[in-house]
Order: C-alpha cells, then structure tokens, then sequence
C-alpha cells in the first residue's frame, strides 16, 4: 500500500513540477510545425528505454537478493513487471505514433517486419526486435508454471539481448543520441547496469548462522 502512495506521489509531483515548469522551457523546445507525431515518438522512444532500463536493472536487484531486508522482494516483483509493461506500451505508442504522421511515411511493414524499413533497416530492426524480446520476457510472467523454471530463466536472459538492441536502436537510429542529455543518459544507464549485472554475478548472500543452544541444565551444573 506504501509503494502505491509513493508511485502516485511522485505522479503528481512530476505533472506539478511539468506544468510549472513549461512555461519557462517551452523557448528551449522546438515548434511542432506538423511534425508533432515525430516528436511524440521520439520522446516515447526515450521514456520507453528509461522504463524497461529500470525494469531491467531492478530485476538484477531482485535477483541478486542484494536489498533483501531493505526492500519487500514481493513489492518489488511488482514494480519490476509494472516498470516493463508501461516500457512496452510505450515502446509501442513510439512506433504506432508515425503512422498516421505523413511526414515519414511510415508504414505497419517498416515499423513490425524486421530489416522491412525503407529508412535504415537494419538500425530500425533493432528497435523491432528489442520490443518484441521484451515482450516475450514480460509476459512469460504467467506461463512460468507451464515452461518450467529452468526454461524461464533462459527466457528471461533475453532480456540482456532485447537491451542491447534497444540501446543499439536509440544510439544509431535516434534523433536526440548526438545531443548532451540523451548521450550521458546512454552511458550512465548502461554504466550503472553492468555495475548491477556484476553485483548479479559475484554477490553471495551471507548465510544466517543458526542461534546457539544453551547448554543443558546437567551440563551447566558442577560435577559432584
């Protein structure tokens, strides 16, 4: 219930410090000029990287049994599957956005065949194929049970696959990758989630030692 307060909380807090602050930005922005599609998606591109890249990076948190204590594993299951189905709406909303745009003229087949592009194929494959990795990580939440365990984890390592390719998409392919904002965001990101993968694979979580007994009351008393 805490958790829920906390992510509307900072909802709110974020649609404030927007409105306040838009004003005073809005010269630093671009105008539309009938391009409003193209930056739509662009900015869903973006947050949609930031949302699975916290999906991703609390995974490994969560795995690694590193926070157990500190944070409530069952709380931050449910934040880690939130976090990668609001990066995938996202993801889609990137790519949906540009069809009805007639500035890039994009169409079903450029946006969900891979390598079908007519504008960089091979960069925007990347962005297809991460989205649908993701996809398939995400969901197999609910077919763990008929895939097995060990099945399921080998899915879920895909997840890696899916980010490297989304990041592969938004460094080659991505409008805002040459500007400061977005470039220290890729390196950070991919910084802090190999300092996580490390943790992940050389963190061991120190065993609880069992209380010592007290000794028996024959053996606590003198002999004769």
């Amino acid at each position: 219930m805490q958790l829920r307060w906390i992510i509307l909380a900072s909802a709110l807090a974020g649609l404030a410090a927007g409105l306040l602050l838009s004003a005073p930005f809005a010269r630093f922005i671009p105008p539309a000029e009938g391009h409003g599609a193209w930056y739509a998606s662009r900015a869903a591109g973006l947050v949609a990287y930031g949302f699975l890249w916290l999906s991703l990076a609390g995974g490994l948190v969560m795995s690694s049994a590193w926070f157990d204590g500190i944070v409530n594993r069952a709380r931050l299951l449910a934040l880690h599957q939130s976090l990668a189905l609001a990066g995938l709406a996202l993801g889609l909303g990137h790519a949906l956005v540009l069809i009805p745009d007639g500035w890039t003229h994009f169409g079903l087949a450029d946006l969900f065949v891979p390598f079908a592009s007519y504008y960089q194929p091979a960069d925007a494959a990347m962005g297809t194929l991460a989205l649908y990795l993701f996809a398939i990580v995400s969901f197999s939440f609910w077919f763990r049970g008929a895939i097995g365990p060990a099945t399921w984890r080998w899915v879920h390592r895909a997840s890696f696959v899916a980010y490297i390719a989304a990041l592969w998409h938004g460094v080659r392919i991505g409008t805002d990758t040459g500007t400061l904002p977005v470039t220290l965001l890729y390196i950070l990101t991919s910084s802090l989630l190999l300092g996580a993968l490390a943790v992940r694979l050389t963190y061991v979580r120190p065993r609880r030692q069992p209380a010592a007994r007290p000794p028996s009351r024959a053996a606590a008393e003198p002999a004769g």
